[in-house]
């Protein structure tokens, strides 16, 4: 081999190995002593196959046939080959064929793409841990979200989250000439519930009722707790009297009964305005104070009602 030519590979940062059609090693370069960790008089003369035995291949072999016959270079990367040469560094392999002093040869590089997997790795674990950080701020948000659109004690949606849907249906019910229905709800002698058996029992109670009006409503009905004792119900989508019926009923049946909680017998009663639009007006306001009217006459009805059943 002409003497420049080990001179100028000698200074290659890559490890670099002739050798002879028959894998007898000629050439070892000084990086491929350090990427090896063999020395170039340890290998020079034997077979490269022996020396790396990762090589000891048929895919190794098969590209010296096609090489040594006239084909093209030949390229094996690190992400499919592991361990060409060595447990510790992660190399592409590139073969060629050369014409050295009228012989033809075969020249191997090794480049040592170490450093690039380990960025790869450090990348994905970057990605990964983004990934679960973007979970813990969706995750935030949910909480965020549920805090600021719904009661903490009932779960249901609280007046923020009521304004934002009852516009929506209000619009749509002006756009496609439907009806809009406002339930509004009061839980009967609930301050009678709280001093006698107590704020907690009471808040429970409060929980039971919001359960009971989502259970009797429909999926897309918004059921909202107004303030205190009171709870309004949105009902978009109502075409007839029909449907309203329909969910009244329902609520008609729960909404007059015997409950235990705490271990106390507790009778659980409800009064319910209803308004729509557009016959009882064209606002969310006006439709909420209609059915607020409504609602009272309702609970003074049940009252009077309840007087003459003790008078007689």
């Amino acid at each position: 081999m002409d003497s420049i030519i080990p001179g100028i590979l000698n200074c290659i940062n890559e490890g670099i190995v002739m050798i002879t059609e028959d894998l007898e090693i000629t050439y070892w370069n000084p990086f491929m002593e350090r990427l090896s960790g063999k020395k170039s008089r340890e290998v020079l003369g034997k077979k490269v196959d022996q020396v790396l035995p990762a090589l000891e291949r048929p895919f190794f072999y098969s590209a010296v046939k096609r090489l040594t016959s006239g084909g093209n270079p030949v390229f094996f990367s690190a992400a499919m080959h592991r361990k060409l040469v060595n447990p510790d560094h992660r190399v592409n392999m590139k073969m060629n064929r050369v014409m050295l002093e009228g012989r033809s040869d075969l020249l191997l590089e090794f480049i040592d793409v170490t450093n690039q997997f380990q960025r790869i790795s450090q990348l994905r674990d970057y990605v990964s841990q983004l990934s679960h950080l973007n979970n813990q701020l969706k995750q935030k948000e949910k909480v965020i979200e549920k805090l600021a659109y719904y009661d903490k004690l009932t779960g249901v949606a609280n007046r923020a989250l009521f304004d934002k849907f009852a516009d929506k249906y209000l619009s749509m019910a002006k756009e496609h000439g439907t009806m809009l229905g406002l339930m509004f709800v009061d839980v009967n002698e609930f301050k009678l519930i709280n001093d006698t058996y107590g704020h907690n029992t009471g808040d429970k109670v409060m929980t039971r009722v919001a359960s009971l009006l989502t259970e009797s409503t429909r999926k897309n009905d918004i059921v909202c707790r107004y303030g205190g004792d009171e709870f309004l119900v949105l009902l978009p989508d109502i075409r007839t009297v029909r449907d309203y019926q329909a969910i009244a009923e329902r609520i008609e049946v729960n909404k007059k009964r015997h409950i235990v909680q705490d271990g106390y017998d507790i009778w659980l009663s409800l009064s319910i305005g209803i308004s729509f639009y557009p016959d009882d007006g064209t606002t969310i306001g006006d439709l909420i104070e209609k059915a607020d009217e409504y609602m009272y006459f309702n609970k003074h009805r049940l009252r009077a009602q309840q007087k003459d059943m003790f008078s007689e």
